[in-house]
């Protein structure tokens, strides 16, 4: 029990304190190791804070295994001490600590209902403030381990009492339901409901002046997966929030995401126009006058070289085009054309990141008086935060793509490729079908275009996207076009590029489908025989006997 722990008390703590600074001597003997001895003699001080973690860790176990009757042992001496180590350098005791927070929280059982579980609830405050940075700490294992003790905390309280708290951690809780690390997300996800059930849309609601500026210094954040995930967050807001309550934040909401739209990362762009594109939906008139500005980066993303993002892109420009129907639908079926005749400007060398140096790469140990390496904020293993900038504010960015230090300019065929999928999404809008319809002989002859490497990879999107542009341009308006598409269908179906092959004969099928598969032989047959010969030996039931 307890009496362990106050006969080892003194010695454990004073060890705590020794450790949490590390001795300036240490300093001095890393110095002269990195100055004249090899990287392996460097690494091993690295962590060097001596007992520090394994001190911690051994204060969490006894907390953890005496449970309740360790309340009579908390004092401000050892929380001093706990929180003083959630602010630490060394990532590892932070994570620790968190570790020794959750323990402390978990001490009462989670149905013990009483109004002040001792001195843990007298410090509700501290510990809030504590967890709320450990929520957004830029390593995933100290999140996660901040995760856990929030979880503990908040449950630990009754329902009446958790309103006090939701202000500062509700935002944090919320955004890491769509963290990039995948335990942090689930946690959080789990922790939501177990705090909310069916109630959760009127706790975002009910502090959304506490959410919606935390969402938008997110998406400034460093790290481009906070970004990511502040981006994902803002969507939620206009789909599944209610729209009276978001109203008056669409500005303040939009301003961030207009900043993610030129962020290095990819994913960060692609979750901004997703992002926009639901606001303009939900929200058309408070967007109005952000439409010139938002326009660009949509054909921007429309162009790029990520194939989701140029479908992500597709979705959000259909958005648009829904909200303000005939006042942007002529400009959007304007800027399809030209894309969809990209493609015959594209040369026969296509190679993907012809831009990047093939140069071999060097590689060395950081001095430890390098600036470059000295202060810098630091990121879990396999980040690529320190490099990807966030939107036009990166070293070096200029304004829109200039800022895109890991983007290369997009190729004619990927032009064309963004176009096709904005056409399948703007079959949807009915103002616009009978232009689309005078458009599909741009795409029949997209598929003849088959003299660069890529070609491929466009001939898989149009036959991915063909059915449902079909479907919804309704069958008797697309039957005098059909037949243009039979060639590079047949080039399709015995392409050795086995999504091209998949495509192609979810394409035959809805082809089938629609026209009957008598009427589909026929018609092959008139076009191409030696086509109808190889579907009847290897796709019988599509075409009939």
């Amino acid at each position: 029990g307890t009496s362990i722990y106050l006969v080892l008390k003194a010695e454990l703590l004073s060890g705590i304190v020794a450790s949490l600074e590390r001795h300036e001597d240490a300093d001095n003997k890393i110095k002269e190791k990195l100055n004249g001895h090899s990287p392996e003699s460097v690494f091993h001080d690295t962590a060097g804070w001596g007992n520090l973690e394994t001190n911690m860790k051994a204060l969490e176990c006894i907390i953890t295994n005496t449970g309740a009757e360790f309340d009579g042992c908390i004092d401000s001496e050892l929380l001093n001490l706990v929180f003083a180590s959630l602010s630490h350098t060394n990532r590892f005791v932070r994570e620790t600590g968190y570790m020794v927070c959750g323990a402390l929280v978990s001490i009462h059982p989670l149905n013990e209902q009483s109004e002040n579980k001792g001195q843990i609830w007298s410090e509700g405050k501290r510990f809030a403030d504590v967890l709320e940075r450990g929520l957004t700490d830029n390593w995933s294992q100290v999140r996660m381990a901040a995760c856990c003790a929030t979880r503990a905390f908040l449950l630990g309280i009754p329902e009446e009492g958790r309103d006090e708290f939701f202000p500062q951690l509700l935002p944090p809780l919320c955004l890491n339901r769509y963290y990039i690390a995948e335990g942090v997300r689930i946690h959080c996800q789990t922790t939501w409901r177990m705090l909310f059930s069916v109630s959760g849309v009127a706790a975002v609601e009910k502090h959304l002046d506490s959410i919606v500026p935390f969402y938008v210094k997110q998406s400034e954040a460093d790290n481009h997966a906070v970004r990511e995930a502040a981006c994902a967050c803002i969507a939620e807001l206009a789909t599944k929030v209610g729209s009276d309550p978001v109203r008056g934040h669409v500005s303040t909401l939009i301003q961030g995401l207009l900043v993610c739209f030129e962020d290095d990362s990819w994913p960060v762009r692609d979750a901004a126009c997703t992002a926009c594109g639901g606001f303009v939906a939900v929200f058309a008139e408070e967007c109005r006058g952000y439409i010139d500005r938002l326009m660009p980066l949509f054909y921007m993303n429309l162009e790029d070289n990520i194939p989701s993002v140029r479908q992500g892109a597709a979705v959000a420009i259909k958005s648009i085009a829904r909200a303000y129907s005939a006042s942007l639908s002529t400009d959007i079926l304007a800027k399809l054309s030209q894309l969809l005749d990209a493609v015959n400007d594209q040369q026969d060398d296509s190679s993907l990141y012809s831009d990047l140096s093939k140069k071999p790469a060097v590689f060395g140990v950081a001095m430890a008086d390098d600036p470059i390496h000295t202060n810098q904020v630091m990121y879990s293993c396999g980040s690529l935060a320190p490099k990807m900038g966030r939107g036009g504010k990166a070293p070096g960015a200029g304004g829109c793509s200039a800022s895109h230090h890991f983007k290369r300019p997009a190729q004619p065929w990927e032009r064309t490729d963004g176009a096709i999928r904005l056409f399948m999404e703007m079959c949807e809008v009915p103002e616009a079908k009978l232009e689309l319809i005078k458009m599909l002989p741009k795409i029949s002859g997209a598929t003849r275009k088959r003299n660069f490497e890529h070609h491929k990879h466009l001939l898989e999107t149009v036959y991915k996207c063909l059915p449902m542009i079909f479907r919804r341009l309704t069958k008797n308006k697309v039957k005098p076009f059909i037949n243009d598409f039979f060639d590079g269908l047949y080039y399709a179906l015995k392409s050795d590029m086995n999504l091209l092959r998949a495509a192609a004969v979810e394409c035959l099928q809805s082809l089938s489908l629609l026209l009957g598969p008598n009427i589909l032989g026929g018609r092959i047959e008139m076009t191409n025989y030696d086509m109808l010969m190889y579907v009847k030996s290897a796709y019988p039931e599509t075409v009939g006997s």
